[in-house]
């Protein structure tokens, strides 16, 4: 495309680091936020080497206008926004994408006909039909010819559904297949949950349905991410080394209490020494 007011249309770019550094090969923590609404996180996520935020709607009461300074604060420090939406409907994954989401994952994902939907409401044509309005946050609200605003959005932010069941398992393949899925979240809660192994994340079962999505992934060249076992970094180092290559690491009050957790047990500690050294100098 010719020079537009002044710039060529590489000229125009967007920041989306988390997907970078997962195409790149790079293994990639990501924060879940479902608690704090205040902007300071997303620099605590920078300074933490951190450079995907995972902002839930679903398992949050965080409204879109909490999400949208959330994701303003996070394009700003470098930090990728990556939406959850809380439903499959058209207008939330529209609107998270129209606040600058860099990426938006999508729960639940049933059938290949469904995730053809969501393809429908996250792209621009020719991928799908999602309204066009200009000075988009994800630009810096710059105004972009809308031509080169559809391209880069179509090819820089993404769109991942989530994987939660047993038989959207058995669509992986097909659902890679589809042009405009970024990627797959492997729900793994309610995957064992569904399977009828809660949280059973050794159970054979479990293991060999991660397995075919990292495999599928790694066929299609498409990234993969592990959702629900953070703590378990045996089980991710395991799936990092076959082709995954990210998770959902910790979230913003489970890492909270940890640490809240350890001054207390510190304190504890401190207390029942000097406790013991007060007896002895007392001689009981």
């Amino acid at each position: 495309m010719a020079a537009v007011n002044g710039k060529p249309a590489s000229a125009y770019s967007i920041s989306n680091p988390f997907r970078t550094k997962i195409l790149a090969g790079e293994i990639c923590p990501v924060m879940s936020v479902k608690l704090v609404a205040n902007n300071e996180i997303a620099m605590a996520c920078k300074m933490a080497g951190i450079y995907g935020m995972f902002i839930d709607m679903e398992h949050s009461t965080l409204d879109l206008r909490d999400v949208s300074q959330l994701i303003l604060a996070c394009n700003y420090v470098g930090v990728s926004p990556i939406v959850r939406v809380p439903s499959k409907s058209h207008w939330h994954i529209s609107k998270a994408f129209d606040a600058g989401a860099a990426a938006v994952v999508v729960p639940h994902v049933e059938s290949v006909e469904e995730v053809r939907g969501l393809v429908r409401a996250a792209k621009f044509a020719p991928l799908g039909v999602r309204g066009c309005v200009n000075g988009q946050p994800i630009f810096n609200f710059q105004t972009v010819p809308t031509k080169i605003q559809n391209e880069i959005l179509n090819r820089e932010t993404m769109l991942i559904p989530m994987i939660e069941t047993p038989g959207a398992v058995d669509l992986v393949d097909e659902i890679l297949a589809i042009d405009g899925v970024d990627g797959i979240l492997i729900g793994s809660n309610d995957l064992t949950t569904d399977m009828g192994i809660p949280g059973q994340y050794d159970d054979e079962a479990y293991q060999a349905a991660v397995t075919k999505i990292v495999l599928a992934g790694k066929k299609a060249g498409k990234p993969i991410g592990i959702g629900g076992i953070g703590p378990r970094t045996d089980l991710l180092e395991k799936w990092f080394a076959m082709g995954a290559s990210w998770s959902l690491s910790g979230q913003d009050l489970g890492t909270l209490q940890a640490g809240m957790k350890k001054i207390g047990e510190n304190y504890r500690a401190i207390s029942e020494r000097v406790q013991k050294t007060k007896n002895e100098q007392n001689g009981n």
